[in-house]
């Protein structure tokens, strides 16, 4: 695939897709595997009726991994809609082939040019929470001569937009009336599928009753959607006729959802890994702090790694000590993937813009220049990104979007893996140092 290399306000700073490709000149770099995205994909829809829709999400610029980077992998792996938040979002992916579906509730003065020629192109949809809503997108249809594809929310228990169940006939019909606007897809969105079997069942039986009262009236083409990454684990009974999926794409599931990773007929495959290197080894004498505070102590004769990655670049700034109250997180002491890599914990506070790890206990080889993973894609490491999600209390994609968009992100495609054989030799091979 050729190098793309894409500037804008909602974009990365840098994109580019190669082979085993490389940041050399960044002080860190995000690697994103496209194969494995693709692989994540495959194996959710294995999971659903092929009649049922795959659609990607893709907010907060793709949870951080650079949305019009891979969407387009995500699209030929089997996506046929793409969704975000806000019509700015919406705008670097407006020309992939496939529906942009905007989820905000989206008023007259968010719609840009750009947005507007892409209503006249049918190239976005909008989802409607309300009866004024609805008629406010009616006359924007009505001045550009289009008709707008309507997704109308019903709010089953999440409180976070959508018409209660008891208007939702009023507002569907109230859509189908207008002359500006399409039914396209009638929705929901559930509040705990990771862990509420009942509460999921129960917001469920509410849209499908809604359904049952109007199904006479809907159209055939009208999309049933619901369930997003573990509502679609739940079972063929939440997926209607599509499912929304978000962080099941880059290969995670949340840490509250354990109790679903079995449902998956095979492992999905963690897409993202995050590397430096690092910059400058010192020795401090046994009783010496280290760090803002002098929280961390040497309780001997300890030799230091500086990594140039801080809490201004995105990593935790409550790295040393974690929510969980165990030990500090670790990074692994060497490229993401090798097989014999050693982790070694974070030591003192974090930094904005450096962090402090123990190499006491490391090998002579590990000096300065030597690569470390922040974040690795191998499931088992104490620094996957579910391990480090767990251990500080926080989903794996509020830790992905907090890593800022001056880190270069590289695209990586065609590289063999065996992700498998790779996590049960790192089981076996981990161990952290310190």
């Amino acid at each position: 695939m050729a190098a793309d290399t894409t500037t804008g306000s909602m974009m990365l700073h840098r994109t580019r897709i190669e082979p085993l490709g490389r940041c050399m000149e960044a002080n860190s770099c995000l690697k994103i595997d496209l194969d494995s995205l693709a692989h994540n994909v495959s194996s959710i829809r294995s999971l659903c009726s092929p009649e049922v829709h795959f659609c990607a999400v893709l907010k907060s610029n793709g949870y951080g991994l650079g949305a019009a980077a891979v969407a387009p992998t995500l699209i030929e792996a089997g996506a046929s809609m793409v969704a975000v938040f806000s019509p700015w979002e919406a705008e670097p992916l407006l020309d992939l082939g496939v529906p942009v579906l905007v989820l905000m509730p989206v008023r007259t003065h968010d719609l840009s040019p750009r947005i507007l020629m892409a209503i006249n192109q049918e190239q976005v949809q909008f989802v409607v929470h309300d009866l004024n809503h609805a008629q406010e997108l009616d006359e924007v249809a009505r001045r550009l001569a289009a008709r707008i594809s309507i997704h109308v929310k019903i709010d089953t228990g999440l409180h976070r937009g959508g018409c209660d169940p008891c208007q939702a006939s009023s507002l569907i019909e109230g859509v189908q009336r207008a002359p500006g606007l399409k039914l396209a897809g009638v929705m929901t969105h559930f509040a705990d599928a990771a862990t509420s079997d009942s509460m999921t069942s129960t917001q469920m039986q509410r849209l499908l009753q809604v359904i049952d009262s109007l199904h006479e009236e809907l159209p055939a083409q009208t999309i049933i959607h619901a369930a997003g990454t573990c509502g679609m684990l739940r079972g063929p009974a939440f997926h209607g006729d599509m499912v929304r999926i978000g962080l099941g794409w880059t290969g995670h599931l949340t840490p509250r959802a354990e109790e679903l990773r079995p449902r998956l007929k095979g492992s999905l495959h963690p897409a993202v890994s995050w590397t430096s290197r690092i910059a400058l080894v010192r020795h401090v004498a046994a009783g010496e702090p280290v760090g803002y505070g002098g929280r961390w102590v040497a309780s001997r004769p300890t030799r230091i790694g500086m990594i140039p990655v801080g809490y201004g670049d995105g990593y935790p700034h409550d790295a040393a000590h974690p929510s969980d109250g165990g030990g500090a997180l670790c990074v692994g002491l060497g490229e993401d993937h090798d097989e014999s890599m050693l982790a070694a914990p974070v030591i003192g506070a974090v930094n904005m813009d450096q962090i402090a790890i123990d190499l006491t206990d490391a090998p002579d080889s590990i000096q300065e220049g030597s690569s470390i993973t922040l974040v690795s894609s191998c499931a088992s490491s104490p620094c996957s990104l579910e391990a480090l999600s767990k251990r500080l209390g926080r989903p794996p994609h509020a830790l992905l979007v907090q890593i800022q968009g001056h880190i270069p992100r590289t695209y990586v495609k065609g590289r063999q893996q065996e992700p498998d054989r790779l996590s049960s030799v790192a089981a076996k091979s981990a161990r952290i140092l310190g």
